[in-house]
C-alpha cells in the first residue's frame, strides 16, 4: 500500500470511530442505564409472576394477563384473579380455575337438589380446594367425585336463602342426604339472610372473594363438609348474628 494510501485508511478509522464513538454517546443520553433498584424490582416481579402466567397459559389457553402487582387476571371472567398455591409434592403449581370453567355444569348438577329444599334461595358455584391432577378437560362429576389437598372438597356450594330459620336443622340434614346419595364430596355454606340482604347478594362478589359483608350479614350461618359416606361440621353448631 502506498503512502497516500496508509494515509487515507487511517482517516477512514480514525472518522468511522468519531462515528461510533459518537452514537453511543446519543444512545446512552436517548436511553440512559435503568437505576438498579428498578432492575432488581423488574427482575424479582418477572422471576415470580411469569412462571404462573406462564402455567396457566400452558394449561387453560392465552386467557390470563399479569397486573401491574404481580397478580393473575382471567381475560375471561372479568375482574376474577386466579388463586394459584405451589405444591412441593407436586413440583407444580395448583389452581382453582377449573372450577370456574365448569361453574355452569356444576350449577345445573347442584342446583335443584337445593331447590328441592330451600323455597326461596341463591345456589353460588365456587372453588374450594386446589388440585394438581385437574386439567381442562375435567368435568364437572370428576370436579365432585375426587378430592383437593388435604381430602378436602374441591367445589363449594354456598346457598343463600331468605327461608323460616325454625327449619334450618331439617333442611341441613335434607340436604347432607341428597348429596351423599349423588356420591359427590362438597364444601357447603348455608346463609340465612333477611329480605333486605337477601336480595342484595351479589354472585360476582362473592365469587371474587370480595366477602367483607359476610360480619353480620346473616342471621344464621353453617358450614360442613358433605362426603359420600360422612359428614364435617367446620362450625360446632349455628353460628349467629353477633348483633342478634
Amino acid at each position: 500500500m502506498t503512502h497516500k494510501g496508509k494515509r487515507r485508511l487511517v482517516i477512514f478509522l480514525c472518522a468511522a470511530a468519531v462515528i461510533l464513538v459518537a452514537a453511543g454517546i446519543v444512545r446512552v443520553k436517548l436511553h440512559p442505564p435503568r437505576p438498579l433498584h428498578e432492575q432488581i424490582a423488574d427482575y424479582m416481579y418477572h422471576s415470580r409472576t411469569d412462571p404462573k402466567l406462564e402455567y396457566l397459559i400452558e394449561k387453560y389457553g392465552d386467557e390470563f394477563v399479569a397486573t401491574e402487582y404481580g397478580s393473575i387476571q382471567s381475560t375471561r371472567f372479568p375482574g376474577l384473579y386466579v388463586r394459584l398455591r405451589w405444591s412441593e409434592e407436586a413440583q407444580t403449581y395448583t389452581d382453582n380455575y377449573i372450577v370456574y370453567l365448569r361453574r355452569e355444569d356444576l350449577r345445573a348438577i347442584l342446583a335443584p337438589t337445593v331447590q328441592e329444599i330451600y323455597d326461596d334461595c341463591k345456589v353460588f358455584i365456587a372453588p374450594y380446594t386446589p388440585s394438581p391432577d385437574f386439567d381442562k378437560n375435567t368435568t364437572a362429576e370428576e370436579l365432585l367425585t375426587t378430592f383437593g389437598m388435604g381430602r378436602n372438597p374441591v367445589v363449594s356450594l354456598w346457598i343463600y336463602t331468605k327461608d323460616d330459620t325454625v327449619g334450618k336443622d331439617t333442611d341441613m340434614q335434607q340436604l347432607t342426604s341428597k348429596i351423599q346419595a349423588m356420591g359427590y364430596s362438597v364444601d357447603v355454606g348455608v346463609y340465612y339472610l333477611s329480605e333486605e340482604n337477601y336480595e342484595v347478594v351479589n354472585e360476582d362478589d362473592y365469587l371474587n372473594y370480595n366477602i367483607g359483608a359476610h360480619q353480620d350479614f346473616y342471621e344464621y350461618f353453617e358450614n360442613v363438609y358433605i362426603y359420600p359416606d360422612s359428614f364435617e361440621l367446620i362450625l360446632s353448631d349455628w353460628k349467629e348474628e353477633s348483633s342478634k
